[in-house]
């Protein structure tokens, strides 16, 4: 049986320690499970978008539809995030 969990990749605009971060208005792309979507990371922070963030460090973050949405649009600290796997665009 197929898990219902999604998971979304999205890009962060954060501080230089992750812990001031927000979700970038940039298209979130999902996928059915966690391997799918780690496998996209440098992809994602190859993007134009990222290299053009205002921020010192851009953040892809695979989370599950459901932790993403708990997120919305406020300002949260990715290092207190469980299981999430980090990757960074050093400025």
């Amino acid at each position: 049986m197929m898990s219902a969990t999604m998971f979304a990749l999205a890009l962060f605009a954060c501080s230089d320690d992750g812990t001031a971060c927000e979700r970038m208005a940039t298209p979130v792309a999902t996928y059915e499970t966690r391997s799918q979507c780690t496998a996209r990371i440098d992809e994602a922070l190859d993007t134009e978008a990222a290299r053009k963030a205002d921020a010192p460090m851009v953040y892809a973050q695979c989370l599950t539809s459901r932790q993403l949405a708990s997120f919305g649009n406020s300002t949260v600290d990715l290092t207190k995030v469980n299981r999430v796997q980090m990757a960074s665009l050093a400025r």
